[in-house]
């Protein structure tokens, strides 16, 4: 397919393909509809009859494929093959493309040899101006007498010592094998309109919210160095840092892998502990911890941690939960949080810790100055978002202003009911203090304050979540 000569913009041809196997092609407004099977047979259906509009042109046609994903742009060949094209929003979807530039090359009064004849079709064709395909043949230029050439001096032979020889010129090296190396195929789409072509036979790069699905992936996975902690904070009960808490453990295990801890750090009876999955052989705590850190004959090792902290399986994290409900210990303080701190240290790559309430109290302050990202939650409700906001002068006047720069603020519905007003009111203000704001949907499977199912999460849940972990981790360094 030639990528020199403009393709026009008419005639205007949109396809839609349904997973049910309906699909339809529209050509300069008029519409026919396909049905097959299933969804393959239906894009297979709806390109023969794009093709067919291709031929009749002789040309390439541009066609906006629209999809659950969005709008994708393509080239379709009078041969069936397909390219990427422009943006779909350059193809007419939301706005006309710019006018092709003029051709200057002479036109062509012979019809293209690959065009194939027209038929008569319930596609409408409209009139275009001819395409050249090959520039006209030169005419032949007079003969010029001239002097005859003269062969050049053949070249002197070399001497012995002049002579080039491998030891004369760098050896390879490893390096220069592995630069050998063909480059990697670039990835394709798998999902949506994209990816559907692709299963029969296509070669597209995905569109753009497949391509942002995959930089999150590939951001949650980048390496950091040394071990990490990531404080969860908030001012107020009720506004998701225990969730979030949990999602972050859970996308990280799930994604990253390694040792990820997730640790209840409320200085009194913090709820962490019954969102996650108990342990089936103990119920320990951070205080019985504590007690055997001070009781202990030394360091911790990974294998003593298992029978304080609860695996959460498929999830691939750790949880360590504060003291029982029904426990009745002192709180934990500034001292006893730094040595819980060093000792979970040792054995975890990152701990993301859960706070409680009060700004005040020694162990929030010592979460806060012991992490390298901040986390801050709220929901979308007058009262929590101006509690959020206060929180963030707290911050800026304990001296924690560069944290609250690389901090993440997550806004989480717990409503179907939007406020689109406040939300928009937060969103600005949080994110003028804040490096990112994420927004998550309403999801009924956590509403009832249970066990975290993270598998029973809607996809846009789980996709929100994704993106707060991406935010989180853009913020490792």
């Amino acid at each position: 397919m030639s990528e020199h000569v403009p393709i026009p913009d008419r005639p205007r041809i949109s396809v839609v393909t349904n997973d049910d196997g309906t699909g339809s092609v529209t050509v300069d407004g008029s519409m026919r509809t396909v049905k097959a099977r299933d969804a393959a047979g239906a894009r297979e259906a709806v390109l023969a009859l794009v093709v067919e509009v291709a031929q009749q042109h002789g040309r390439p046609v541009r066609v906006a494929a629209s999809g659950s994903d969005g709008v994708s742009a393509l080239l379709v060949a009078p041969d069936g093959s397909v390219e990427e094209g422009v943006e779909a929003d350059d193809l007419g979807v939301t706005a006309p493309p710019p006018a092709a530039p003029p051709v200057t090359t002479p036109p062509v009064t012979t019809p293209p040899a690959t065009a194939a004849p027209a038929t008569t079709t319930s596609i409408p064709v409209m009139p275009t101006t001819a395409v050249p395909t090959a520039a006209p043949t030169a005419a032949p230029t007079a003969a010029v007498p001239s002097e005859p050439a003269t062969a050049p001096p053949a070249p002197a032979a070399a001497s012995d010592e002049s002579s080039f020889t491998r030891r004369d010129a760098r050896l390879l090296t490893a390096r220069d094998f592995a630069e050998s190396a063909q480059t990697p195929t670039r990835i394709l789409a798998t999902e949506g309109v994209r990816g559907g072509f692709n299963k029969i036979g296509f070669r597209l790069a995905p569109g753009k919210k497949e391509q942002a699905k995959r930089d999150r992936r590939e951001t949650i996975q980048r390496a950091f160095t040394g071990r990490k902690t990531i404080a969860v904070i908030g001012e107020k009960g009720g506004v998701g840092k225990t969730t979030t808490t949990y999602l972050l453990g859970a996308t990280l295990g799930r994604v990253r892998g390694g040792s990820v801890l997730a640790w209840d750090n409320n200085e009194y009876k913090g709820t962490l502990g019954i969102r996650s999955m108990p342990a089936p052989s103990h119920d320990r705590t951070a205080i019985d911890l504590l007690r055997h850190v001070h009781d202990g004959p030394g360091q911790l090792s990974s294998a003593d941690l298992i029978d304080f902290v609860r695996g959460q399986r498929d999830n691939k994290f750790d949880v360590l939960a504060s003291q029982n409900l029904d426990g009745d210990s002192d709180v934990i303080d500034e001292e006893a949080f730094g040595l819980l701190h060093d000792t979970l240290s040792a054995s975890y790559r990152v701990i993301i810790v859960d706070t409680g309430n009060n700004s005040k109290a020694g162990t929030w302050q010592s979460a806060v100055a012991a992490a390298d990202v901040l986390v801050l939650t709220t929901i979308v409700k007058e009262d929590s978002a101006r509690t959020l906001a206060s929180m963030a002068d707290t911050l800026v006047a304990h001296g924690h202003e560069a944290k609250l720069r690389n901090a993440v603020t997550v806004m989480s519905h717990p409503s179907p009911t939007s406020h689109p007003d406040l939300e928009q009111r937060l969103t600005r203000h949080m994110g003028e203090l804040t490096r990112q704001v994420v927004a998550v949907p309403f999801d009924v499977s956590l509403d009832r304050g249970d066990v975290i199912d993270y598998d029973a999460l809607t996809d846009a849940s789980r996709e929100a979540w994704m993106e707060v972990t991406a935010a989180v981790a853009a913020g490792l360094r």
